[in-house]
């Protein structure tokens, strides 16, 4: 039930310093909307630097999973589409290897045998 952020707990931005920390946290004692345990976990987690780097990235991404959690996926229930191959593809692969080919040949250096003799 208390999985929120701790900024959102605290009613703070991600920018707040321990000093607006500490007041938020008397705040929200007054207002009584979270148990005092859910407040001083929320106030511990930010005033710890490694523990607040975690609430950072985590607080974009908690309203996308709590979206995705009542998402309609009734989508994945139906049938997977065909894949139709056109016929304008049939040998593509072969004429992706002979194109590799002749570039290689290109990049070959001529036999002696071939070079011109300018006496």
């Amino acid at each position: 039930m208390y999985g929120k952020n701790p900024y959102d707990i605290l009613g703070i931005s991600q920018v707040a310093s321990k000093a607006e920390i500490t007041k938020a946290v008397a705040i929200a004692m007054k207002r009584k909307q979270y148990p005092v345990d859910v407040i001083a976990k929320a106030q511990k987690s930010l005033m710890k630097p490694s523990e607040r780097i975690i609430a950072d990235y985590l607080r974009p991404i908690l309203p996308i999973i709590k979206r995705f959690k009542y998402s309609d996926l009734s989508a994945l229930n139906q049938p997977e589409p065909r894949l139709i191959l056109l016929s304008e593809f049939d040998g593509l692969e072969q004429a992706i290897a002979k194109a590799s080919q002749e570039a290689q040949l290109e990049r070959e250096p001529l036999p002696d045998s071939f070079m011109p003799a300018f006496d």
